[in-house]
């Protein structure tokens, strides 16, 4: 059985996060997965360069505790990420991670340059260019945030392993996976070869809505330690009020041995961050009533409309059926930043002006959603063409 500790800290309170990390190494026996002098690598996610306040980074406070807590097990540590569009460096200083890691003496690892890798146990991805950083350190910490996102549903543990693909190799691989079942395959192999030594996850301030950028801060007053990333995911799941079973990314990974994503499985520590005292145990199905924000708000993301498109009609119910993703006219900035970040070769997205917005070719969008995935300004959405809420609203009944 999975054990998850789940601290209740409300705020980015530097002495409360440095204690609930510190009860939760305790708890996990944490220590003894780190062997003095090893190089560890702290993967935050740094999607892109913007404000911590945006609640799409994990916040700087709870960097600067988890450094501190595995300083003291007299490591080498170094932090690091590939953003999907931003240079690595802009990332972390607009995150608020450069000043308290040079402080702390923590160095920042290459995401700029990659070697092959070749995945032995890999079933669906066999080779992928790996970070440099990520190659020099003998293990790695994830350090991921509570998100909504467009095509998985939720971003989290597993999710944020995809950073340690360098650059546009990941735009490729939404072309080489090109289905949410192939992309998750793709994620437990990354998953499995780079096996995270600790998780936490920063759900003190989540997202939900547009996210994995774009979305709104949403209150949850968690932080969530484990050393299965799987069940870490399956707690961020449940407080967003989803069924873990009901997410291809987590069920993929439990099949694929990698973790526990069924609640039954899971062991729930809730820990006082103040007293430093356990306040309850149980498995993670006794607490979901306690744990779930009812009015979370999610992204729209149909699976039935999703299992629909593998039939022989796939091509035509994708182009006029499923949710897409559409630009909103009034706020677009005409950046063209979603041209770029488009995957497909010719490309889904074409902007024959500078100053005309982004128009949609729908027959070659594989729904990657990289493209609002990336959008500075929060210009795209995902939503259904108009047959597809039609259908969908059959489909509930």
């Amino acid at each position: 059985m999975a054990h998850v500790v789940l601290c209740r800290v409300l705020e980015y309170d530097p002495i409360l996060l440095h204690s609930a990390l510190s009860g939760a190494f305790r708890l996990l026996d944490a220590q003894s997965c780190f062997q003095p002098g090893e190089n560890i690598l702290i993967k935050p996610n740094l999607l892109s360069a913007v404000n911590p306040d945006r609640a799409v980074t994990p916040h700087p406070a709870v960097f600067s505790a988890l450094a501190q807590v595995l300083s003291s097990l007299d490591l080498k540590l170094s932090y690091g990420d590939s953003p999907a569009m931003s240079q690595p460096a802009a990332a972390a200083r607009m995150a608020g991670l450069t000043d308290i890691a040079d402080r702390m003496g923590v160095a920042q690892a290459d995401f700029s340059t990659s070697a092959s890798v070749r995945f032995n146990q890999g079933v669906h991805l066999k080779e992928a260019p790996i970070a440099t950083g990520v190659l020099a350190a003998d293990g790695l910490v994830n350090l991921c945030k509570l998100k909504t996102h467009a095509l998985t549903g939720m971003t989290g543990a597993v999710k944020n392993l995809y950073g340690i693909i360098v650059g546009p190799r990941k735009a490729q691989l939404h072309v080489q996976f090109p289905d949410l079942q192939s992309f998750a395959h793709m994620l437990s192999d990354l998953n499995r070869q780079f096996a995270p030594r600790l998780v936490v996850m920063d759900a003190i301030m989540a997202m939900e809505g547009n996210g994995p950028m774009n979305g709104k801060p949403r209150p949850c007053g968690w932080l969530i330690i484990g050393l299965d990333p799987v069940a870490v995911d399956a707690v961020g799941a449940v407080i967003m009020g989803y069924d873990p079973g009901d997410l291809l990314v987590l069920k993929t990974a439990q099949k694929a041995g990698l973790g526990q994503a069924d609640p039954e499985t899971i062991r729930i520590t809730l820990l006082d961050a103040v007293t430093g005292e356990t306040t309850g145990q149980g498995s993670l199905k006794e607490f979901s009533g306690q744990l779930e924000i009812p009015d979370f708000v999610r992204p729209a993301v149909s699976r039935s409309l999703m299992t629909l498109a593998t039939t022989v009609a796939g091509p035509l119910i994708k182009r006029h059926v499923m949710e897409r993703p559409a630009i909103r006219s009034s706020v677009c900035t005409r950046c063209g930043q979603c041209v770029k970040a488009c995957p497909v070769d010719p490309k889904a997205l074409t902007q024959k002006l500078a100053d005309a917005v982004p128009a949609y070719q729908y027959d070659r969008c594989i729904r990657c959603y990289c493209c609002q995935e990336i959008c500075p300004v929060g210009a795209i959405v995902v939503e259904p063409a108009w047959p597809g809420r039609l259908l969908a609203r059959k489909l509930k009944g």
